[in-house]
């Protein structure tokens, strides 16, 4: 699973990409949610973030081929001690996503209710359904409900950057 965009909440908009250096030594996925740290991206799981990554190309501007560990290149790329790739990540407040939860909603807070708040799992690439929080408490996303589309998993929710490194 992973963060998949869906739609733009402004009309006349779309997504704000940006190309951002990978902090060493780590596993990034398209769809993960990322944040700044000393200059690089890493994990973003709660408090303040970035973004979503849409892509990942060598700092020159040319693709990734193969997957910083010896395999293809299929979405997921392990940077090395000393690294040069960046992720091309969404910075947009009004971007939506779909992405799963990582347990069964509605069992915190109202968990599948339009209008919740909630952090992304461990990992990146989920929800944590564990720390949902009611309106006005803040959390990493602010939820539209569940994703009524037929293809997405069943617990997933749309979902937007609510506490954001970048539209402080």
């Amino acid at each position: 699973m992973s963060f998949i965009y869906k739609k733009s909440r402004n009309a006349n908009g779309g997504r704000e990409l940006i190309e951002v250096l990978l902090s060493d030594s780590t596993a990034f996925s398209v769809g993960m949610a990322v944040k700044y740290d000393t200059g690089a991206l890493v994990v973003w799981t709660n408090g303040t973030g970035a973004g979503i990554i849409t892509g990942i190309r060598k700092a020159d501007g040319s693709p990734v081929t193969d997957n910083g560990a010896g395999g293809d290149f299929v979405g997921t790329y392990t940077t090395p001690a000393s690294n040069t790739v960046v992720a091309v990540i969404d910075i947009s407040i009004n971007s939506v996503y779909s992405c799963a939860a990582d347990a069964t909603l509605g069992t915190t807070n109202n968990s599948d209710d339009p209008g919740i708040n909630i952090d992304a799992a461990t990992g990146s690439i989920t929800l944590d359904e564990s720390s949902t929080e009611t309106a006005g408490t803040s959390a990493a996303f602010f939820s539209y409900g569940e994703d009524p589309d037929g293809n997405a998993p069943s617990n997933s929710l749309l979902v937007s950057i609510q506490e954001s490194q970048v539209k402080i």
